[in-house]
């Protein structure tokens, strides 16, 4: 009987999975759910009758879902996505609204931005930018031909004007900002005309600083240079743990900023307890994971442009920036150079919601992997 080697099995998994993006996401999930533990340890003991692992076993049941949830997403055709692409941006808008209306919501931290339905919470806000990144690819898909005509290029920016009145009203400044930049981004990818793009963000650069100054209460968050003013105790002792972490850090688990000093050391400012525990050795360790899946996303973008798949190209273009967009957004905060919100880093940050988003987006990059390579196949054989 015939033995199979190393290579037999990888061609064999090659049409299916890109192995090295496989072990990239796989070492960000692992990475991910062991700061978790060391970030919640502490907190998950005092709220828990001494379980210092609800957090960590919680994000795992997250991650178990949203991988059944997801497995679905590999059999389902880009194409199928692409056609029905208003459909789904039309269904996230009403989420955004309900949540608007004060339909089934929960608030926290003085936000409203969760559809609650008996005890299962949702953020509709994290649903909507990743299918508002779907639908804008398949427009520019569409409209490939016509995307230099002003008429055409305006289109995305009216869409985008309706969603950041729903997200600011929540208010979800974070989520504004990250679907501002990706309809930039996105466009210029399309080789929309640049004197287009630049008005188009000069003119969004200025409405962001006019809806600052309108909120002083914002404005005040920029507190980079005195971070332990203004209530900024939260960046305080964010810049605190990080700064004494040092090379090589304290050790995992020796943080001392999660001890209640530090509030959402398990969410928003998870970044932090991993500088301080693991230097800045575990932030080259982090931002090289991230670099890496980012770069592979790129990678399949533009081979998918090159065999005539503009959409899936386009999309795993936007999903590569989309992750790179909250990642740099997290530790910015972290960092305070932007105002302190709710921003998670994804796959690390304690969450369902953005942790069934960016497992979604990972989904779909391996089924635009798929679809690449089949293209691929095709077009060798003619």
């Amino acid at each position: 009987m015939p033995t199979r080697n190393k290579n037999d099995l990888i061609n064999i998994i090659k049409p299916f999975f890109d192995l090295n993006f496989f072990f990239i996401v796989i070492a960000i999930i692992l990475f991910g759910l062991l700061i978790l533990s060391s970030a919640s340890i502490e907190l998950s003991s005092k709220q828990f009758n001494g379980d210092p692992f609800y957090y960590l076993f919680r994000q795992v049941n997250y991650l178990l879902f949203s991988l059944f949830v997801c497995s679905f997403f590999l059999y389902i055709s880009t194409e199928r996505l692409k056609k029905n692409y208003f459909i789904l941006l039309i269904f996230f808008l009403f989420t955004l609204l309900l949540v608007n209306l004060d339909i089934f919501t929960r608030k926290a931290g003085g936000s409203a931005r969760w559809l609650s339905f008996s005890g299962l919470n949702i953020q509709p806000s994290e649903f909507f930018k990743l299918f508002y990144i779907v639908w804008l690819c398949a427009f520019l898909d569409y409209k490939k031909n016509s995307i230099r005509r002003l008429d055409i290029f305006i289109i995305p920016f009216i869409w985008f004007s309706i969603s950041a009145v729903l997200l600011i009203q929540q208010p979800d400044f974070g989520s504004t900002a990250v679907l501002f930049f990706m309809t930039l981004l996105l466009l210029f990818i399309a080789k929309a005309k640049f004197i287009h793009i630049l008005f188009s963000g000069l003119l969004g650069s200025l409405v962001g600083i006019i809806t600052l100054l309108m909120n002083p209460y914002m404005l005040a968050r920029f507190n980079f240079f005195k971070p332990c003013e203004n209530d900024g105790y939260q960046l305080c002792y964010s810049l605190m743990a990080i700064g004494s972490g040092g090379i090589f850090g304290k050790g995992l688990g020796a943080s001392t900023s999660k001890l209640f000093f530090l509030p959402a050391a398990h969410t928003d400012f998870i970044f932090a307890v991993l500088a301080e525990e693991l230097g800045i050795f575990g932030i080259i360790l982090i931002i090289s994971l991230f670099y890496l899946f980012i770069r592979k996303c790129f990678l399949i973008g533009d081979r998918a442009i090159r065999v005539g798949l503009i959409f899936q190209g386009y999309l795993a273009y936007g999903i590569g920036m989309f992750i790179t967009m909250q990642v740099l957004l997290s530790m910015a905060v972290n960092l305070g150079m932007v105002p302190t919100k709710g921003l998670a880093l994804p796959l690390f940050s304690y969450g369902g919601s953005n942790y069934l988003v960016s497992i979604l987006s990972i989904s779909i990059m391996f089924r635009i992997y798929r679809d690449v390579y089949k293209k691929s196949i095709n077009s060798s054989i003619r």
